[in-house]
């Protein structure tokens, strides 16, 4: 080992003391390190030569990876457009199933006493705009727990977690048969409406996989890159005479 070799081993940030410490210890594991290959290459020769195999081995498939991954990141769009994420989920529909039941929904939580009980009883249903901007301005007052998303799929658990009272039905049952209803729970109402539900094991909606179809996609790039580089890569080294065919 030359000295300009240790010398780069030092770290910067030690002071006098802590270098003399460390070039002491380095030079240590060094000697004991070098002693170990030459005792082995002594004692069991075929071994060694194993090791070493296995070593080199190791070593280019290390700096393959390395240079297959610059390689793709230097070339790798990471754009998905939704047209791409959209055509994948209607071509791959068996690939997307649901391990539990979703919905669409509205809910809201007022006390038992509170004086919008009425309002929201007649407009829970949320039949037009009107019903819908009567909600919302309930919904804007002390001790109200309000949820409109029309858009947006949930998880019934996660309406579970508002609305503790569910738990005494069947979810199956209560989604497909109490879509609108009324729930009185300790101090409060609830209203709720299921505008519309998937069953368990159905298709999963695309807002659920949207983020999964992006990564297999990518995914699916990086492997065509990879086997583009390796294609060229071949046919390069044919192509400068790095290897000989012969006919068998």
């Amino acid at each position: 080992m030359y000295q300009s070799e240790l010398f780069n081993e030092v770290p910067l940030s030690l002071n006098d003391k802590d270098s003399t410490i460390f070039v002491d210890n380095y030079i240590h594991k060094w000697l004991v390190d070098q002693m170990i290959m030459e005792k082995s290459e002594e004692m069991i020769p075929q071994e060694v030569i194993s090791v070493n195999k296995k070593i080199n081995k190791y070593k280019l498939s290390l700096i393959s990876y390395e240079f297959e991954q610059f390689y793709i990141n230097k070339r790798l769009d990471t754009s998905v457009s939704d047209f791409e994420i959209k055509e994948y989920y209607k071509n791959h529909l068996d690939d997307f199933v649901l391990n539990d039941y979703v919905v669409k929904c509205m809910y809201i939580k007022i006390p038992k006493m509170s004086k919008f009980y009425q309002v929201a009883k007649k407009n829970y249903h949320m039949k037009d705009e009107q019903m819908v901007d009567q909600m919302i301005k309930i919904s804007q007052n002390d001790n109200v727990n309000f949820y409109y998303n029309p858009d947006e799929w949930i998880f019934f658990d996660d309406l579970l977690k508002e609305i503790p009272i569910l738990e005494n039905y069947s979810k199956v049952e209560f989604i497909q048969k109490k879509k609108k209803t009324i729930l009185e729970y300790n101090d409060n109402i609830y209203f709720v409406n299921i505008f519309d539900f998937i069953i368990k094991d159905g298709t999963s909606p695309l807002s659920f996989e949207t983020n999964k179809i992006k990564s297999i996609i990518l995914n699916q790039r990086s492997k065509d890159l990879r086997k583009k580089l390796r294609l060229d890569l071949y046919e390069d080294g044919i192509k400068n005479n790095y290897v000989e065919k012969y006919t068998l």
